[in-house]
């Protein structure tokens, strides 16, 4: 398990819509209706593990719906956070919540939708940016103080809801399969966010702790390999980033047996590797490259780089160890 699914049409008709829907519906079943005043399309990211899924969706010109032949046939009540973030709000009719709680509007920034997928439902948007993150409501019921609340009221911002879904966006990327090993720590930690996100218990909130630490080395992380290139790349730079002190950052390192700086080089390290082993970037000056992946003193570059895979750059490149698909 631990699938990863991706769709992108500009232009949806029936065809792509049906596609759509053969990733979907093994999940969760519902049908796609189109807007008759807007162009359908859609990129749709999805991830899926035994019992839990996260999405990422841009949505235009669909309306999903979910009927009670969908809820007879799946058998499915976990829970789903709706998660806006485009501009455009989206707009659900919950037609078995009390009249009066059954028509709501989602805006990015205000609480987010929680929602048990026993619940029948229409959602739509005049083009949407959205993540979806559902997990087994058995293992998440008993951890949360007052689940009913939230289903009726959403669940406010917070950090811990910032930290689910900056956690469940990473899942929803290419960032390659998830091994057999690796899934049942990966949904663990995602349920335990999520707890987190709702509202935990006391016993619930000691019990996830080690899961929110997990996730938030895993966002810095993130962060790190996107941003490697910064000048002002540092602990003092990602603490304002994340609204985490500089000695926290550093003790979610040493807590994983890692060091902050080591591991910002030997990133850096890597991707020069990477791209000095690339055929296809020959044409590129090793300096050139030295920089791009964050080293500003090429003596330096020379030396770490020499340190940890017994060659120069230069000696890598004159090898022939490139590797010729790269």
């Amino acid at each position: 398990m631990g699938h990863f699914y991706r769709l992108a049409f500009e232009e949806a008709g029936p065809h792509e819509a049906g596609k759509f829907l053969e990733i979907v519906e093994p999940h969760i079943g519902l049908f796609m209706d189109r807007h008759e005043d807007e162009r359908m399309s859609l990129d749709y990211s999805l991830r899926v593990m035994p019992g839990a899924y996260v999405s990422s969706e841009r949505l235009s010109g669909v309306a999903a719906v979910r009927q009670k032949a969908h809820v007879a046939r799946d058998g499915n009540d976990d829970l789903s956070l709706l998660v806006p973030r485009g501009r455009q709000p989206i707009r659900m009719h919950l037609p078995d919540r009390p009249h009066g709680q059954d028509d709501v509007v989602v805006r990015a920034g205000g609480p987010v939708l929680l929602r048990g997928n026993e619940e029948r439902f229409r959602a739509w948007a005049l083009g949407s940016d959205s993540q979806v993150i559902c997990v087994p409501r058995a293992q998440v019921a008993e951890g949360v103080s007052d689940l009913n609340h939230l289903l009726y009221g959403g669940v406010p911002q917070s950090a811990a809801l910032h930290l689910l879904c900056s956690y469940a966006r990473t899942l929803s990327s290419d960032i390659g399969p998830l091994d057999s090993n690796m899934l049942p720590q990966v949904k663990k930690t995602l349920t335990d966010l999520f707890i987190l996100a709702l509202g935990p218990t006391r016993d619930a909130a000691e019990a996830t702790k080690n899961s929110a630490r997990a996730a938030k080395l895993a966002w810095i992380k993130a962060d790190i390999e996107a941003n490697l290139a910064h000048p002002e790349l540092s602990l003092d730079w990602l603490s304002g980033r994340h609204g985490i002190s500089p000695r926290a950052i550093r003790d979610l390192f040493y807590a994983a047996g890692a060091n902050f700086t080591d591991h910002v080089l030997t990133k850096r390290l890597e991707r020069a590797h990477g791209l000095l082993s690339s055929p296809a970037l020959r044409h590129r000056s090793i300096t050139a490259i030295a920089y791009e992946c964050g080293f500003g003193d090429l003596s330096w570059f020379n030396h770490a780089f020499r340190r940890r895979y017994a060659m120069t750059p230069s000696d890598l490149r004159a090898s022939g160890l490139a590797d010729p698909s790269a």
